[in-house]
């Protein structure tokens, strides 16, 4: 309530005084160090999940889905069977964040073009659309125009993206609808890396640089365990 938290009651005053610059100063802070919590603690949580994996060696996030591609074919994870794939979700409306990260996974590729081009052949990036009811496939053909063309543009139901996202731990909100009715998702900002058997191998967040993800990635395709 709006009482006096001291239970005194002999004044409708404060007797904490007048808020500060420097105390406007410090509630900014928390702010943005919630933000940063947050962030940090989304990462931690992935990389616990990818922590159960390397040490039980039973996937935590992943598993079978099926979606059409930009031609309406049915295309499943099954179909990816014998190349590494780079999964990321996704939709076509997105501001900013989905074309930058879609950029720098392009970065990703070409960067393995130039140094590993062996590697390179046995990539497969893949776009998913977590915004089924305005994503469609003609939508996804013009979306696709503007990224690297090695990419593979996949949609479907919602129960199917549903299903798909919430196999990966995917977070997805709808955000209010604007007067014309257009609207905003809030959604994880992950990139997903498969093994050719189609398990996770790592997962790429977003404040990894296309470098570091070129570095993993090697890593990861060119490891040899020894027994």
């Amino acid at each position: 309530g709006t009482g006096d938290p001291e239970g005194s009651g002999s004044t409708g005053f404060s007797t904490r005084g007048p808020v500060t610059w420097p105390a406007l100063g410090l509630v900014a802070i928390a702010a943005a160090s919630a933000v940063s919590y947050y962030k940090i603690e989304r990462e931690r949580r992935l990389e616990n999940a990818m922590g159960k994996i390397v040490s039980t060696g039973k996937p935590a996030i992943g598993g079978p889905w099926s979606l059409v591609d930009l031609d309406g074919n049915l295309v499943t994870n099954e179909s990816f069977k014998g190349k590494w794939t780079l999964l990321y979700f996704g939709f076509a409306r997105c501001p900013d964040i989905c074309p930058s990260e879609m950029v720098k996974i392009g970065k990703v590729m070409d960067t393995l073009e130039k140094e590993h081009p062996k590697l390179r052949g046995q990539i497969q990036p893949i776009f998913v659309s977590i915004d089924p009811a305005r994503d469609s496939l003609k939508a996804l053909r013009d979306y696709a125009k503007d990224f690297h063309p090695s990419y593979v543009f996949l949609t479907g139901a919602p129960q199917q993206v549903q299903a798909m996202a919430k196999k990966y731990r995917v977070y997805m909100s709808k955000a209010d609808e604007t007067e014309d009715g257009d609207y905003l998702v809030d959604h994880s900002i992950v990139v997903y890396f498969h093994d050719e058997t189609g398990d996770i191998a790592d997962c790429f967040t977003q404040s990894m640089r296309p470098s570091d993800i070129v570095e993993k990635v090697v890593e990861r395709m060119t490891f040899v365990p020894s027994y």
